[in-house]
């Protein structure tokens, strides 16, 4: 049986064929591409046209209460380059230079060995606008904190880090408000790697905006007061805290450390033992309850006095002090038999009352709240102790509180650091208004008090916290500091003085502490003419919060004047002025006009400031008692008038500086 022979395909029967299968399997892999892997292969795409990247929100503003910037963002980019996909390396080195990059660093992302070059540094988006639009240069968005006045802010504001991250401070405390939120943005490269820019309906939202009660000329002031005593009395640190008693907002917290390591505000954060500025407070609360009467005198047994076995001793050594004079002289012996006709009760009642024991409420992190024990766990000795400012522990912020009540008519107010919260559209989330929480004591009361403080400052412990035109009352405290866990330290004292001012219509209530000052340790010679340098730079300088309408000069009429109410005062202003042949002995007498020597409005010449940073120029013209006006930042360049001209008090002095 024969068979026939098979038909080879021709030539073009084979390239039919062949087109065919092509055909076919472009239609699966078409099917299989659009159907099958239609997710995986848009997703592809999306990563070649697109790139997503978080876009950090702007932080809110911090101001001063007169809206000074303390601290600000602004946008800015960060720049990676793929030197391989440069198009013209030439044009990205002098746009890189023009950019002010390090030439080390143009030369790194011009080089075709490298593959990834992450640029140091960040960068105004629109200086380096001519750059991100390169291709092979990538761009990624960030936020710059940047920090204005920052040595007078610096423990109060806080800081952010690198990554945009509150650390401390206020940026911490109110950091839910001020980071705002976040955006992810997508951005649109063209087939040739260059951005496209593309509306994004996903902009970040900045953050709130925070207006402080704090007034920046003030604070200025205050720290560099605070570390001219530092220097000058070798202490370990201090505080100084300014309330307006009118509404409780705080004007100016100063904190200074000698530890390197201390951070944050120890204002509110570092108790400590108040001793004699306790006093004032118990005596409003001996003549609330009516136990005693200013010219009401006791026995101080020349300066000796031994109870239960404990020796208490005065400074001061007479038979017989008035309940007036026990303030004015600080005497421990008057103190502790006064307070005597409080029960253990009354007494932690009318501490309590004024708030020590309790956190302020401060939005400020690691607020103390003090020691205060109650009496179950007092001791025999600790109604006397208390009353001499032991066996207590106050922080700075809590004593300067507790006085504004004696200032402001016998209200004690909720210490306030927010002024005003807004949002990003300027709209007002917040406003503080003053909050009472307690009457402690009535309006005559807290004049009466007023007229003891003066008469301390006039003629008793503080002295050289005494101004030429203005009545200034306040109280000086010396108390032993203890050591770690081993109880008191030898030699270890806390000097502090708090201060009204003005006497009549306080606008501040001031304290100022100083830790373990060397030398004198006494409050009234070392923290009160501290308050007076800070007040002569508040009244020298053109914006200090202080209502220059209501600063009524000192006259004869005066009803704060403290008046010689027993002839224990008159003995102890005596032997006072002859232990300290320093300062001349204070006359009251009444009726009669007090008047300020010549200094107080002698014409004195314009220091030469030349060369001073802005702050250092206008401290030292505060502190000649010349008001001052800044023309630019950086080193002072000139003053006019010209340094050296005669100038009377309170004349202006005007400040160019070179950047």
């Amino acid at each position: 049986m024969s068979t026939l022979p098979m038909r080879r395909p021709t030539r073009l029967q084979l390239v039919h064929g062949s087109l065919a299968l092509f055909a076919v399997a472009l239609i699966l892999r078409a099917a299989q591409v659009q159907l099958l892997q239609a997710d995986v292969w848009r997703h592809r795409a999306q990563r070649q046209q697109f790139a997503a990247a978080d876009v950090p929100a702007p932080r809110g503003n911090i101001f001063d209460v007169s809206g000074v910037p303390l601290a600000q963002s602004r946008p800015t980019v960060r720049l990676r380059v793929a030197p391989r996909e440069l198009k013209d390396r030439a044009a990205a080195a002098r746009a890189l230079a023009k950019l002010r990059v390090p030439r080390e660093w143009v030369a790194r992302a011009t080089d075709p060995r490298r593959a990834w070059v992450e640029i140091p540094g960040a960068y105004a988006p629109g200086e380096a606008a001519a750059v991100t639009h390169m291709r092979g240069v990538y761009s990624e968005p960030g936020v710059e904190r940047v920090y204005t006045q920052r040595e007078a802010m610096r423990r109060l504001v806080g800081v952010v880090d690198a990554r945009g991250i509150a650390v401390d401070g206020l940026e911490l405390t109110l950091d839910s408000l001020l980071r705002g939120e976040e955006r992810v943005t997508r951005l649109a490269r063209d087939s040739h790697g260059a951005r496209i820019d593309a509306p994004d309906d996903s902009a970040p939202e900045p953050g709130d905006d925070v207006v402080l009660t704090i007034n920046q000329s003030l604070q200025e002031i205050s720290e560099r007061a605070l570390a001219d005593a530092l220097a000058g009395t070798k202490a370990d640190g201090g505080d100084i805290v300014i309330i307006d008693p009118r509404d409780g907002e705080i004007r100016a917290m100063a904190s200074q450390r000698s530890d390197p390591r201390s951070a944050g505000s120890p204002a509110v954060s570092e108790p400590f033992e108040p001793g004699s500025t306790l006093k004032p407070l118990l005596v409003s609360r001996l003549l609330q309850l009516q136990r005693a009467k200013p010219n009401e005198i006791v026995n101080t047994e020349n300066g000796t006095f031994v109870l239960d076995g404990r020796t208490i001793t005065d400074e001061h050594k007479l038979p017989q002090m008035s309940l007036a004079d026990v303030i004015r002289y600080s005497s421990n012996i008057g103190i502790v038999k006064f307070t005597s006709r409080f029960s253990p009760r009354e007494k932690y009642d009318a501490l309590r009352d004024f708030g020590f024991g309790m956190p302020t409420g401060l939005p400020y992190p690691a607020e103390a709240a003090g020691t205060l024990r109650p009496p179950s766990e007092w001791s025999k000795m600790s109604p006397a102790s208390l009353a001499m400012g032991y066996e207590i522990a106050v922080t700075p912020l809590q004593l300067a509180a507790a006085y504004v009540p004696i200032a402001n008519g016998g209200l004690l107010l909720e210490p306030a650091l927010i002024r005003e919260i807004r949002a990003p559209d300027g709209k007002v989330r917040y406003h503080h208004e003053p909050r009472v929480l307690r009457r402690v004591m009535d309006e005559n009361v807290a004049a009466e008090v007023r007229r003891m403080l003066v008469g301390v400052v006039t003629g008793g412990t503080s002295k050289e916290a005494a101004m030429l035109n203005f009545d200034v009352g306040g109280k000086s405290g010396t108390s032993r500091r203890t050591v770690g866990k081993h109880g008191y330290g030898a030699g270890a004292y806390t000097a502090s003085f708090v201060e009204l001012f003005p006497a009549r219509a306080p606008q501040y209530v001031m304290l100022v502490k100083l830790n373990d000052p060397k030398g004198d340790i006494f409050g009234g010679s070392t923290a009160a003419p501290v308050s007076k340098i800070v007040l002569q730079a508040a009244l020298a300088a053109s914006n200090a919060s202080l209502d220059r309408s209501k600063l009524a000069m000192r006259d004869s009429s005066d009803s704060l004047a403290p008046l010689a109410d027993s002839d224990a005062h008159a003995q102890v202003a005596s032997q006072a002025a002859a232990d300290d042949d320093t300062l001349p002995p204070v006359v009251l007498t009444v009726g009669s006009a007090r008047r300020a020597p010549a200094s107080a409005t002698t014409p004195r010449a314009i220091p030469d400031v030349r060369g001073m940073s802005v702050r250092e120029a206008a401290f030292s013209l505060h502190r000649a008692g010349f008001r001052v006006q800044l023309d630019g930042l950086g080193s002072a360049r000139m003053t006019a008038p010209d340094a050296g001209t005669i100038a009377s008090p309170g004349t202006l002095v005007r400040v160019s500086a070179t950047p």
